[in-house]
């Protein structure tokens, strides 16, 4: 069954559904855990609200795969700092947004977290640019500006090799401060992100607003991914992702944290500029599919 079926299937909710074996290198000198629970990335929330969701989507999916919904929380971890302590067998879990690693590098598990959300992108500029921003006609255009980039995303040499102007922030709250002190133009934030980010006042501080009338669209979005010695983990993710996406309970997590970013966003309001060029993946392309099925006919043409 191939990975478009298999999720095709899991979000209508089948029974169908099987979870095939996931392959597995075992490395010299990897580890087996810590007994403390699911070591994972996360975050003060005041510091970055993104890290909520996926805390909360690992507990439910290690409820609905039937083990112990515990998850032993890693702080002050950068994605390069989590690949690497993944590789070695030092952290159990933590998320990435390609499904092409080698078995050595960690285990993804092929169910797109938020459903494509992270590809549909708002843009965040200072406040008296908001206007001009919302009149660029296409992605030429908004490539002549400086785009702020975190250092370590992964997909930032993607948009660099696009002909995007990348001005990089050496981390997370940096994008802010580097868009306030004029250094870049505009970030591009997923909209499940932004709105937050915004109610933020620690964090991004005053003058900023979202660009009206106009977003990205790419094929983006997490996935979890299991240190490269535990298949059985791999499997039980999946799984559990799995029921939870048939019984509802996914959805309910889901609704709960993106329902009212989405109303908001008011994507049928907005061109939406795909990025031409970005690297296709059939599985965001589908969940981006089915989450913008219901405004299907109102989007507007770019």
């Amino acid at each position: 069954m191939s990975d478009r079926r298999r999720i095709l299937l899991a979000m209508a909710g089948s029974s169908l559904l099987t979870v095939p074996p996931l392959r597995a290198q075992v490395l010299p000198g990897t580890g087996t855990g810590t007994g403390k629970g699911v070591s994972f990335p996360v975050a003060d929330p005041r510091e970055d609200p993104r890290r909520v969701y996926p805390l909360q989507l690992l507990q439910l999916v290690l409820e609905q795969s039937g083990r112990e919904p515990r998850v032993e929380e890693r702080y002050h971890y950068t994605q390069l700092r989590a690949m690497a302590e993944l590789r070695q067998g030092r952290l159990d879990v933590t998320m990435v947004t390609r499904r092409d690693l080698p078995a050595s590098e960690g285990l993804v598990v092929p169910i797109p977290l938020r459903r494509g959300l992270l590809g549909l992108r708002l843009l965040l500029c200072r406040a008296e640019r908001a206007q001009t921003l919302s009149q660029l006609r296409d992605l030429s255009e908004l490539k002549a500006l400086g785009l702020g980039y975190g250092i370590d995303w992964t997909d930032r040499p993607v948009f660099e090799r696009l002909g995007f102007k990348v001005v990089s922030a050496s981390n997370y709250a940096g994008l802010f401060g580097m868009l306030q002190a004029r250094r870049s133009d505009y970030l591009s934030r997923g909209l499940n992100e932004i709105w937050e980010e915004l109610a933020n006042g620690k964090l991004v501080g005053a003058g900023l607003a979202v660009v009206p009338g106009l977003g990205l669209r790419y094929p983006l979005d997490d996935y979890f991914v299991v240190r490269p010695d535990a298949p059985e983990l791999a499997e039980a993710l999946q799984l559990g992702l799995q029921n939870a996406l048939r019984n509802g309970s996914y959805q309910r997590l889901f609704d709960e944290h993106f329902s009212q970013a989405l109303r908001r966003a008011a994507l049928h309001e907005r061109r939406l500029l795909r990025v031409d060029g970005y690297p296709e993946d059939e599985l965001v392309e589908l969940a981006q599919q089915q989450l913008l099925a219901p405004l299907s006919g109102k989007l507007k043409k770019t």
